[in-house]
């Protein structure tokens, strides 16, 4: 066996070790807090965290849709870093902020044992979401991602969230949505918003660890848009289901023949589409959780 293959074996035996680790942290977490134990869910979660070629949350595919500059990003929190070091490999000026070690020493190890760049190490800073350690208006882009539920204090970070973005930047948002009746993280059906006593009698019932209760906030789509609205900064606030449902009625558009390609038609036909959507979810309604999705332009 010769260097190049000894070296080759190496990166993959230590990519392969990391990947392990990552998987005995997830599955841990997932069943010290949330009494998770689902080995399949665990793998996919594993597999989603490890693999930073794909674009598995689809966040880098709709910010490239939207946008014909990408700019400067953050993604708070960073996590494992796998949207950061997408967006790294691809070119684009990326941070990430990240309060857990873990997760940190990990982005590191995945950058030495993947051979990235080492000018990738220091794109993820110590920090929490309350107090970004950045100036005012330095980034183009700041996004989170199923992350809001877990932070202390959700209007701080939507605040720190607008003061380090620049005037025509934009935030993008994804979290649960606790307007449902599905809690994502013990993967249970669950009371919107329930009430955190009843919902810990509610899982001691099960037998499922209430340790995770403590971590979560119950985010919603209109608390998070009053929050906004409320922050001093002038913002312009689009659902992406709206700027997708708009995406929708213009191929509706150019696939009908000139003759007939009437606006009320083009309505009905999305509208129609709509419905499915909205039966499709209740046929769900207490197996899939329902996200807060949105897209803000500050002014």
């Amino acid at each position: 066996m010769d260097v190049y293959d000894c070296g080759f074996k190496k990166m993959n035996d230590e990519i392969s070790e990391l990947r392990s680790w990552l998987k005995t942290k997830i599955q841990i977490e997932a069943e010290t807090y949330f009494g998770v134990t689902d080995q399949e869910w665990i793998e996919r979660a594993t597999t989603n965290w490890f693999d930073d070629s794909n674009n598995y949350d689809g966040r880098w595919s709709l910010i490239e849709l939207r946008l014909e500059q990408v700019g400067k990003v953050l993604d708070m929190s960073g996590g494992c870093g796998t949207f950061v070091l997408f967006g790294l490999q691809s070119g684009y000026d990326v941070w990430g902020v990240e309060p857990e070690k873990w997760k940190r020493e990990y982005f590191q190890q995945k950058i030495l044992a993947s051979n990235y760049s080492k000018s990738f190490l220091n794109k993820m800073i110590e920090g929490v979401g309350e107090s970004l350690p950045f100036e005012d208006g330095c980034f183009d882009i700041v996004t989170t991602y199923q992350t809001l539920e877990h932070v202390q204090c959700v209007e701080q970070c939507l605040l720190e969230m607008l003061r380090v973005l620049r005037p025509g930047g934009v935030l993008y948002i994804r979290c649960p949505n606790y307007n449902s009746f599905f809690e994502p993280h013990y993967r249970l059906p669950f009371l919107p918003k329930m009430n955190k006593r009843l919902a810990s009698i509610y899982l001691q019932l099960l037998q499922k660890p209430t340790l995770g209760l403590s971590t979560l906030q119950w985010t919603t789509e209109s608390e998070i848009i009053e929050h906004i609205c409320s922050s001093g900064y002038i913002c312009n606030i689009q659902k992406n289901t709206s700027y997708f449902s708009d995406r929708r009625k213009s191929k509706i558009r150019g696939y009908l023949p000139e003759k007939v390609k009437l606006e009320g038609l083009v309505l009905l036909i999305n509208l129609a589409y709509d419905g499915y959507l909205k039966i499709k979810q209740l046929t769900h309604l207490f197996k899939i959780e329902r996200n807060v999705d949105l897209w803000i332009v500050k002014k």
